[in-house]
């Protein structure tokens, strides 16, 4: 059987994990308690430990929780090349099992174009076949593979399509592999010899000879595939006793896998009872009770205890029904199926076509007497939506085994379907028939079919049984679920009284799964689990109303109440002002407080001690870190980090993580206490603020840069957040390149960037085979002349704006040409060719002429779809190697790299430098070989260190979204560059390409490497129509004003670079129609006009990530300094007097409201002004513990704008730093050589400028520990 896997190969990396995890899951601020980001990083080492184990163990089935009854077989499979599975037990005791082979996997990508089971495609596995049995479109398949079909060495591997007859003959199914490979236990054969992509098929009805009907592949296996193998017995369960048992399974290497099962046998004789144990049951279901072969007829079905209405049925065994199917074929693809009495058989095994059919139908489903057999058509979805399948039948009749069945009223023949998707309303969609079933007199016993509404049984575990007369009784344990899921855990909680801010959160169990949910309201206004609650609600009741669908599709709604307390905003316009300098003694502490409704407002005002970092520590490293200390970490200032002393910290530029890991000293628990980072980062990168746990670093903080002022990251510690009374912070700074820069394009969409918003533009623009073609073919030079300047408006314009737009480089991806896909078939159309061809090489011309660096490569249309190669194809007449050597001795900058073999310029590379980087741009042509990947892979190994552009001609399928972003990579084409030539090199920061008709914008993250991110463009303008009115071709081609010409290729893309910010400023224009909006000209009206304008990171060598820290504080909060009551909205003021001259200080407001609810204000500092005519200078003291031992730190700031001398006493001892320049602090912990330390003062001195400064500075009692 095959079955598939999941078809995303992008490793989760750095970026997309930490913009993508901690961005979305982490509180910022104070409003609720750290959260933890489950990330394979932080897992806990037993976790990893139990996932290692598990994928050593054997695969053994059945599977834990399985009910077994008769016969079952139990097999354990190997997973580890020479560890074979040496047991099987039940209990303990070893089972009689057999050797069975290991299964390999054969996996591959297939494209949009599907794999269509009707064809009858299969695979040969040195000679064994493989069917192909299912439709396989947009995905990657594993088929399983017997591994004694495989061989130690070569192995061959052929792929055959297959055909079906139509009105052209046979016609072969038409699909495309990618990225093949065989697995066995861990092993990845060698396939090197392999292409990568596989083009099969004959096009329409033979029209495509580019296409294969077979392939060949080689696979080398180094290990023994028979070597390995695994065990598989067959296991009476009859002669265990009913209830719970273990399986086991044990490898030579002493592996073990184990499943507990329960088994559940029928007494001797006991009737077969359906549903099966552990079946899941919703709505109304069927219970069949069935006698065995030759057994007794059940006497009743019974559920808990209680008899349930029950008809009898025809009993055991299987008839037939009958049909005859016409030409048009019943395709198992539509899921056509039979309803037997109610009960469903799926047409599904294999297509039907002019042949009679017989499909089982258990005896079970059949009544005596009157049944209803209902022939129902299916429907697969399309283009035009779920089509019904269509077809004939005739001949329709039951066979039943040991009776009778007469048709009534039945018509000799039905014609079922809908038409070509819905066009026939005539046509039944499904037909019932009737069969009275007459049992022989000699008939065996018949069986008992109860209907049960399971919907008025309560939700969980049922028991069926079913007894003979004889007293052999059959029982059966079901689950119910007709109910949605319900609600385990929810913030705020039912009947809960909320007094703060929190964060909506609501668990949800229910015994099939969640499918969707949960969907939230608060008091019938939509809101998102993780959005703050409390803020702004009325004190009073509320009621948050909960929404979810479980898997079995059923709906629950649920109402939780909650009495808010009236929570209070976050206090706000603080004063003085956060940072502030020379505040008085005394000064006045003032907040704005406001509670929801009406009513008096309490804000109490208290004290903070503050602590600052005592050691810095910073660097850079390919991920986050993950050990205390940092490998390769280097010492650097503390000094910057004292908050509001304007000096700040710079980290290392990283194009990685750059980061910083500070300890602070604590005092005390740390419950309640805040980690606070504030600094700068730019908008488009993350910085995360995280503690050490003990064994990790937790991040509890994180958000992306401000615009305009600092960031800052907060959270509130737990209990025990110190280690040896020191808290170790570290913040990161990670580049997520983010597709979400708010301002897009040029943020003006009638015209391109300011001029000084970039550094320098590339253009791109292609598939303008429609403009060469009409320039060529049409009937008048007039009409002629219209459509070629359609596209020369696209080259000149170049040339006029390559000096004011900083034009480097232009590139043309493909189909210059429209009528060069196959062979012309006369004298003109060979003309037309090669018309089109000097058309367009003129029209390039115009950039060659002026010396502006350019490439072109072949489309489909250049080349006969792939077929046209090497030096002698046509392309290569007009645009080869000769060409651009010559044109590249006039270029600035750039130069012509050169073909990829010599005379064939379908596949070349350039070199150009601007904005002060360097770039090679390389081009490979439609049709990619895996030759020519190898090549584009050397080339840009080759220049590692240049910023790399891949431009090809089909590498996206457009976006269905209407922002363009999105796009699926094409097959085959595109999947081989990104796989051989995008993903191996991580210089590779943008693709271009055109081919499929729309847009395509991807900006994806770690590609290949982590941290290596690559945009990926599609920008086919072809089939977008412009009216023959705006054309000026009503007068002179006669059209109709409002038909609509295919010359959207008259736009382009001008791709802006800010080299510094590494961001992409994208703007679609059309030089000939003088318009931005390329959007109101698709034909399919599928986009917004986003797609025209917008702006996206790019993965340049100057992209880079640091951070400027101004400070790193712990706040702990301390005593109170005042309160008072005021109006909610009015500010609350108190006098905080004897301070201390020349110190930092630090304070927070708590806001309560009438109800009760609080608020809590972000710690807020200032420093008050030195003594009058002295220095200024600012201090701090306080006590610390670190490592089990009492310090008191002190620490003086150079305030002043002289350098001073500066002495710190303590009673514990006394040191002088000389020399210390403005901004920067003297500092010394001076060790008490006690476990505490009693409250006391230190005194500070400084000398300069023939000024002086002295003061005394307090500090706390306290206790290690």
């Amino acid at each position: 059987m095959d079955t598939p896997v999941p078809t995303d190969h992008t490793t989760l990396g750095r970026r997309r994990t930490l913009a993508g995890v901690l961005g979305a899951t982490l509180v910022v601020g104070l409003l609720a308690p750290a959260a933890t980001a489950a990330t394979e990083g932080a897992a806990a080492p037993q976790e990893r430990a139990e996932r290692v184990a598990a994928a050593s163990q054997p695969e053994l089935r059945p599977t834990s929780g399985t009910y077994l009854d008769g016969t079952v077989p139990v097999t354990a499979d190997p997973v580890a090349a020479g560890d074979p599975v040496t047991a099987l037990a039940v209990d303990g005791v070893p089972l009689d099992a057999a050797a069975t082979p290991a299964t390999a996997r054969l996996l591959f990508d297939v494209g949009s174009n599907s794999i269509e089971r009707r064809y009858g495609s299969h695979v040969l596995v040195n000679g064994e076949r493989l069917e192909l049995d299912r439709d396989m479109v947009s995905e990657r398949v594993a088929l399983d593979v017997p591994a004694q079909w495989l061989v130690q060495g070569e192995n061959q591997v052929r792929f055959v399509v297959g055909a079906v007859t139509t009105s052209c003959g046979s016609n072969y199914d038409d699909f495309d592999l990618t990225d093949l490979s065989l697995e066995l236990l861990g092993e990845a054969a060698d396939g090197s010899d392999n292409r990568y992509s596989y083009a099969f098929g004959d096009g329409s009805c033979g029209s495509n000879t580019a296409r294969v009907l077979t392939a060949d592949l080689t696979f080398d296996l180094d290990q023994d595939p028979a070597a390995t193998t695994g065990l598989a017995a067959d296991l009476d369960t009859t002669t265990l006793e009913n209830g719970a048992h273990t399986l086991t399974a044990t490898t030579a290497a002493g592996e073990t896998a184990s499943s507990a099962v329960t088994v559940n046998n029928g007494a001797p004789g006991a009737p077969a009872l359906t549903p099966a144990d552990g079946a899941l049951l919703v709505g109304t279901q069927t219970v069949l009770a069935t006698p065995t072969a030759g057994g007794d007829a059940p006497a009743a079905v019974e559920l808990d205890g209680t008899p349930l209405d029950t008809v009898t049925t025809h009993g055991a065994g299987t008839s037939q029904f009958v049909f005859t199917v016409g030409s048009n074929s019943i395709e198992a693809r539509y899921t056509n199926h039979l309803l037997v009495n109610g009960q469903r058989i799926d047409l599904v095994d294999r297509d039907y076509v002019s042949e009679t059919v017989r499909v089982d139908v258990p005896n079970a489903y059949l009544l005596p007497g009157r049944n209803t057999v209902r022939f129902v058509t299916g429907t697969y979805p399309t283009s035009c939506g779920d089509n019904r399948d269509d077809f004939a039948v005739s001949g329709l009749a039951l066979d039943v085994t040991d009776a009778t069945a007469t048709g009534v009223g039945i018509a000799p023949s039905y014609s079922l379907g809908d038409g070509d998707c819905g066009t026939s309303a005539t046509k039944p969609r499904e037909v019932d028939l009737v069969f009275d079933v007459v049992r022989d007199a000699d008939a065996p016993a018949t069986g008992l079919r109860a209907d049960v509404d399971t919907a008025t049984l309560a939700d969980g575990e049922h028991t069926i049984t079913s007894a003979t007369a004889t007293g052999a009784v059959a029982r059966r344990t079901v689950t119910t679920d007709n109910t949605g899921p319900a609600i385990a855990s929810s913030t705020p909680a039912a009947g809960a009284d909320l007094a703060a801010a929190a964060s909506l959160a609501v668990e949800l169990v229910d015994a099939s799964g969640v499918l969707s949910g949960p969907d939230v309201t608060l008091d019938g206004e939509p809101v998102e689990i993780g959005a703050p609650v409390g803020p702004g609600l009325p004190a009073g009741e509320h009621a948050l109303v909960v929404t979810a669908t479980d898997v079995l599709g059923n709906a629950s709604s649920h109402e939780i109440t909650f009495t808010s307390l009236g929570v209070p905003d976050v206090p706000t316009d603080l004063a003085p002002a956060h940072g502030a300098r020379d505040v008085g003694e005394s000064t006045e502490l003032s907040a704005r407080v406001t509670a929801p409704g009406e009513g008096d407002v309490t804000a109490t005002f208290s004290r903070a001690r503050v602590a600052t970092p005592v050691l810095v520590a910073q660097g850079e490293s390919a991920g986050v870190p993950t050990t205390l200390p940092v490998e390769g970490e280097q010492p650097a200032a503390v000094d910057a980090l004292v908050p509001g002393d304007d000096a700040t910290l710079d980290s290392p530029q990283s194009r990685d993580v750059t980061y910083q890991r500070l300890e602070i000293p604590a005092d005390g628990d740390t419950a309640g206490q805040v980690v606070r980072w504030e600094g700068v980062v730019d908008p488009q990168r993350l910085a995360t603020l995280h503690v050490w746990d003990g064994e990790r670093w937790t991040p509890v903080a994180s958000g992306r840069g401000v615009a305009e002022g600092p960031t800052v990251l907060s959270a509130v510690l737990g209990s025990g957040a110190d280690h040896d009374g020191t808290v170790h912070v570290l913040v990161t700074g990670t580049d997520p390149f983010a597709d979400d820069i708010a301002a897009g394009g040029s943020r003006d969409e009638t015209d391109f960037a300011p001029r000084e918003d970039y550094d320098f533009s590339l253009v791109h623009f292609t598939d303008t085979q429609y403009l060469a073609e009409g320039a060529v073919e049409q009937e008048t030079a007039e009409e002629r002349a219209v459509w070629a300047k359609a596209y020369t408006d696209l080259t000149r314009w170049v040339v006029d704006n390559a000096e004011a737009r900083n034009i480097a480089y232009a590139a043309h991806t493909g189909d210059v040409n429209e009528n060069y896909t196959r062979l012309p078939a006369d004298d003109a159309m060979a003309a037309q060719i090669r018309g089109e061809y000097e058309f367009s090489s003129s029209a390039q011309k115009i950039l060659d002429d002026a010396n502006i660096p350019n490439g072109v490569l072949a489309g489909n249309h250049d080349n006969l779809t792939g077929q046209d190669n090497g030096p002698g194809a046509l392309f290569n007449e007009f645009y080869g190697p000769d060409r651009y050597e010559a044109l590249s001795a006039g270029w600035e900058d750039a130069s012509y790299g050169g073909p990829w073999r010599e005379g064939d310029n379908q596949n070349h590379y350039d070199l150009f430098s601007a904005g002060g980087l360097d770039f090679v741009a390389v081009y490979l042509s439609y049709g990619v070989t895996d030759e020519e990947a190898a090549w584009a892979d050397g080339v840009l190994k080759q220049f590692p260190d240049r910023n790399a552009i891949v431009l090809t001609h089909d590498y996206l399928v457009p976006s269905a979204n209407p922002d363009g972003r999105d796009s699926e990579i094409s097959t085959p084409d595109g999947r081989l560059v990104h796989a051989k030539v995008v993903e191996p090199n991580p210089n590779v920061f943008l693709v271009m390409a055109g081919h499929r008709h729309g847009v395509g914008i991807n900006v994806r993250q770690d590609v290949g490497t982590e941290g290596s991110g690559v945009v990926e463009l599609l920008a086919d303008y072809q089939f977008y129509e412009v009216t023959a009115e705006e054309a000026g071709l009503t007068e002179i081609g006669g059209y109709t004003p409002d038909q609509g010409l295919r010359l959207g290729a008259s736009f382009l893309r001008l791709l802006q670079f800010d080299v510094d910010r590494s961001e992409m400023i994208v703007d679609t224009y059309s030089p000939w129609l003088a318009n931005f909006g390329a959007t109101e000209y698709d034909d399919e009206q599928r986009y917004d006009g986003g797609e025209d304008d917008f702006t996206v990171p790019v993965d340049l060598t100057s992209r880079v990530t640091s951070l400027e820290t101004d400070a790193v504080s712990l706040y702990a909060p301390a005593d109170e300094i005042g309160s008072v009551t005021v109006p909610s909205g009015e500010v609350a003021t108190v006098a905080w007097d004897g301070l201390a001259p020349g110190t930092l200080h630090a304070w927070l407001v708590t806001a309560t409201s009438a109800h009760g609810g609080t608020a809590v204000s972000p710690v807020s500092t200032f420093t008050t002004a030195p003594a009058s005519g002295g220095l200024v200078v600012e201090t701090t003291a306080r006590s610390q513990c670190m490592a089990g031992k009492a310090f008191v730190a002190v620490r003086a700031l150079n305030a002043d704008t002289v350098p001073v001398d500066v002495t710190l006493s303590t009673p514990y001892g006394e040191r002088t730093v000389t020399g210390v320049q403005p901004g920067a602090s003297a500092y010394q912990a001076f060790p008490v050589r006690s476990a505490q330390v009693a409250a006391g003062t230190a005194h500070v001195t400084a000398t300069g400028d023939d000024r002086t400064f002295a003061g005394d500075v307090a500090f706390d009692a306290f206790a290690c520990g």
